[in-house]
């Protein structure tokens, strides 16, 4: 046993393997994250008690777009819940920018906007949205739709 696994045993690390392949420790795999990008501070509260209820991920939430453009970059979210008018940067743009980025290549993409007309609705799947959700919801078909969406992604 080497130092570190001595140190770890000897704290209570019981969370911990070794990496068979380079033989060094890797805590436990931490939570998947939802990112929940929405400027409506009332909205995003709700959108985070809504999937927290229903869903073990971690939720993080951003109200402008670069940043939760930088945020995703740097942590690739399985899920990413994307109003459409932000400031910084729209949600089309942020969609066009995760598609076109390998990294994202296993992160669905909702959209969920107050802007319900068809021409919106079929811009968003254009650019290759998971999903297209009209605000006001019914928090019961939101959360169906959600859960789709990450069996999916499973």
């Amino acid at each position: 046993m080497n130092k570190i696994s001595s140190y770890r045993k000897l704290a209570g690390i019981a969370n911990s393997s070794a990496d068979k392949s380079t033989g060094t420790l890797q805590s436990s795999t931490p939570k998947q994250k939802i990112l929940i990008v929405d400027d409506d501070d009332l909205s995003r509260k709700l959108i985070s008690r809504l999937v927290s209820k229903e869903f073990d991920y971690e939720i993080v939430s951003k109200s402008n777009g670069i940043e939760a453009l930088e945020y995703a970059q740097e942590h690739v979210p399985l899920l990413i819940i994307l109003d459409l008018m932000l400031p910084g940067m729209n949600g089309f743009e942020i969609l066009k920018k995760v598609r076109g980025d390998q990294k994202f290549e296993q992160t669905k993409v909702v959209l969920v906007s107050a802007k319900s007309r068809s021409e919106d609705i079929e811009h968003g799947f254009d650019l290759t949205a998971d999903e297209y959700i009209t605000k006001p919801f019914q928090p019961k078909e939101f959360a169906a739709r959600i859960r789709k969406l990450l069996i999916k992604a499973a």
